[in-house]
C-alpha cells in the first residue's frame, strides 16, 4: 500500500547570507547569518535553537580551534545579539 500524502507548498529559498566579522581574544573569526523571517520552520540539531519551531535566522559562527568555553549556548546568544538579531533562530559553531 502506498500512501497518499497531500501536496506540499512551495518555500522560497533563503537569501544568501550575510558575512560578519568579529574578534575575540585578538583572532579574527567569520560568521554567516541567514534571515528567513518569521514563520519559517526548521529542524535543527544545533546548540542553539535545536529541535522543530518557527526560526526567523541561522547564524553559523566560527570559533577558535581550541574553543575551551563551556556555555556554548548562551555564547551563541550573545553574538545573535550583537548582530542585531532577536526572536526564535538557530546557532552553530564551527571551528573550521
Amino acid at each position: 500500500m502506498t500512501a497518499v500524502l497531500p501536496p506540499y507548498p512551495a518555500t522560497p529559498a533563503l537569501p544568501a547570507p550575510r558575512r560578519l566579522t568579529r574578534t575575540e581574544d585578538g583572532e579574527l573569526l567569520h560568521a554567516l547569518l541567514w534571515t528567513a523571517g518569521a514563520g519559517r520552520r526548521a529542524i535543527s540539531s544545533a546548540v542553539l535553537g535545536g529541535g522543530i519551531g518557527e526560526r526567523a535566522w541561522i547564524l553559523n559562527a566560527q570559533v577558535a580551534h581550541g574553543y575551551r568555553r563551556t556555555d556554548p549556548e548562551r555564547h551563541l546568544a550573545s553574538l545573535a545579539a550583537d548582530a542585531g538579531l532577536s526572536g526564535p533562530g538557530v546557532g552553530l559553531m564551527t571551528a573550521a
